[in-house]
């Protein structure tokens, strides 16, 4: 059975306020089953982008492909919070979820669903006008996720968020890619993009400076193992290459570079080798460049 179209497609997208070109010639699409972290300084694009792909604003040259608001198997085909949650301040959280139910087509069971999901049971009965900011941005986030979207835009989802709610959003955004949903997510904290992203994409002015696989862009990862006696430096770097890595020899330990899937096997296996070779580790421990770093070189490099 051939596969369904994807729902969203981007090609050659630009957008022009007066003078100042805020999206330039971005040519992408939402990859489905996957967080897709949309990273870029103050002014990229990031929202105008965003903004068109949800259908707000009108390019001002390029095409977007966009299937129905509903595909044929019943889900919203996109869905967007995009910058302050949207709610009708004098009706109840209830009924601001009713009427977007009635608007997107969901069902009783999607709207239980997305109220377990983003823990608001407790603030139904109240108008929306008097939530907290944080339970604002939760119900918001239950109506974006109505009808179980096949693409989820989220712009800066954890503001006003308290810390444990951003850890419940992160579990969130993972289980909406593992049910098959492409989620892209927009966020200053570049530290929170970490560990839930499979891809990214950077922007800097309007135009896309990398769109690949989140590991990629960072780099491989890394194993320091520090002996206690310096003396055994030597037979460290022989062990690691009998377990087919190859290590090179920084200050008084042995660093080896590998893919971030090995790490935990090649951990084990060296912890495993040295106690079997007599020799005491103090220092056995992961490295790997943080996403904040490499974005902060990949734009200085564009400076340059």
């Amino acid at each position: 059975m051939p596969s369904s179209p994807a729902p969203l497609v981007l090609d050659a997208v630009s957008k022009r306020f007066r003078s100042v070109t805020a999206v330039d010639g971005v040519t992408w699409t939402p990859k489905p089953s996957t967080v897709t972290a949309l990273v870029g300084p103050n002014g990229a694009g990031k929202s105008t982008l965003m903004r068109i792909a949800a259908g707000l604003i009108r390019p001002t040259s390029g095409t977007i492909h966009r299937t129905d608001r509903r595909t044929s198997d019943g889900q919203r085909a996109w869905s967007a919070l995009i910058e302050a949650p949207a709610l009708y301040d004098g009706l109840s959280v209830r009924r601001n979820l009713a009427v977007h139910t009635a608007l997107t087509g969901a069902t009783r069971t999607d709207v239980e669903k997305v109220v377990d999901e983003t823990g608001i049971s407790t603030v139904l009965a109240r108008r929306a006008g008097h939530l907290s900011q944080g339970y604002r941005q939760r119900v918001a986030l239950a109506i974006a996720l109505l009808g179980s979207p096949r693409v989820v835009f989220l712009d800066e989802p954890t503001n006003a968020l308290d810390p444990q709610s951003i850890i419940d959003l992160r579990h969130l955004i993972r289980a909406l890619a593992d049910r098959g949903a492409a989620v892209i997510v927009s966020s200053h904290l570049l530290r929170e993009l970490e560990g839930v992203a499979d891809y990214l994409l950077v922007l800097n002015a309007g135009r896309v400076l990398y769109d690949g696989p989140f590991d990629a862009f960072v780099g491989p990862g890394t194993v320091r193992v520090r002996p206690l006696d310096a003396n055994n430096l030597a037979p460290l770097t022989q062990l690691v290459t009998s377990l087919n890595h190859q290590a090179r020899v920084e200050e008084s330990g042995v660093v080896i570079a590998c893919d971030e899937s090995e790490v935990e096997t090649l951990m084990g296996q060296l912890a495993l080798a040295a106690q079997r070779a007599g020799l005491v580790l103090v220092e056995l421990t992961r490295t790997r460049p943080s996403l904040e770093e490499r974005f902060h070189a990949l734009i200085a490099e564009q400076a340059s």
